[in-house]
């Protein structure tokens, strides 16, 4: 995923006062204070399909599309998890018990849908991101755009004999902390209307070109919470070193329910 995404950016003019607005926090929080993407949702889109669509990157593997409730994590002994966002992921699923999948194969190469939820026919690609991350609000929704046309692509080249995909939309989801580091929520993780506003046109404008409804959704669970829980798990299971261990339904948290999600920003097109 890295190495496409790493192409794909470098082709696109995202670049303004020295800053990517996708790759870079201070180019992020310039976005936000003037509402400049530097490039078109149009140019994102061509390039992305011309970097995916060719012999070298193009979705493959027997396994793709395969539905998987992963639930085991790494946790090092010091019962804290050795990726929070795999561990979070687990719990994510575990805490919705129907339609919720995780780690969809979709590209080859162990790229995958970190997480897949399919309600009433409408499937949703989520792009899990944890409390402190690199990748800016930005930096992930291209990822889910990536994964989308990755989708499109294996539907329309009909690859192992897949035919008619389903409409998919896009969510980025992360706790509190992620979007008040970049600018989204407040010190009482209370939205900032005025950083949302050249968001929201953005999240318009590239939905209207992908023909996919976007959505940006916060987790109110703090991480010192989330780590005692991990914690707990460890000294449940009598580890006294770095282990895989397994989520069970009786850890399931009731703040990572669907319905518990805030929503920061969402597209106002059709598609959503």
């Amino acid at each position: 995923m890295k190495e496409i995404l790493k192409e794909v950016i470098s082709r696109l003019d995202s670049t303004k006062i020295l800053y990517s607005r996708i790759q870079h926090k201070r180019g992020w929080l310039e976005f936000l204070d003037d509402g400049d993407l530097v490039f078109h949702p149009a140019d994102l889109h061509r390039i992305l399909r011309e970097v995916v669509d060719t012999k070298g990157n193009r979705p493959k593997g027997r396994k793709l599309l395969h539905r998987h409730r992963k639930t085991g994590f790494t946790i090092k002994a010091d019962g804290s998890p050795y990726r929070p966002e795999e561990a979070l992921e687990r719990f994510v699923i575990v805490s919705n018990r129907v339609g919720f999948y995780n780690q969809l194969p979709i590209g080859g190469r162990k790229e995958s849908v970190d997480i897949v939820t399919s309600d009433h026919g409408q499937i949703t690609f989520v792009e899990l991101k944890p409390w402190r991350s690199s990748n800016s609000p930005l930096y992930a929704l291209v990822e889910c755009l990536k994964n989308l046309i990755e989708y499109r692509i294996i539907f329309e080249r009909e690859i192992n004999g897949n035919r008619d995909g389903q409409g998919v939309t896009l969510c980025v989801l992360a706790p509190d902390e992620y979007y008040r580091t970049y600018g989204l929520l407040d010190r009482t993780m209370q939205v900032i209307p005025e950083n949302t506003s050249f968001l929201q046109k953005a999240l318009d404008d590239i939905s209207v070109e992908f023909q996919a409804g976007l959505s940006f959704m916060s987790l109110h669970l703090e991480e010192e919470a989330f780590l005692k829980r991990c914690n707990q798990i460890f000294k449940r299971e009598g580890l006294t070193g770095q282990s895989r261990v397994s989520v069970k339904p009786e850890d399931a948290i009731p703040a990572l329910m669907k319905k518990r999600w805030l929503c920061i920003a969402k597209s106002k097109s059709i598609w959503l």
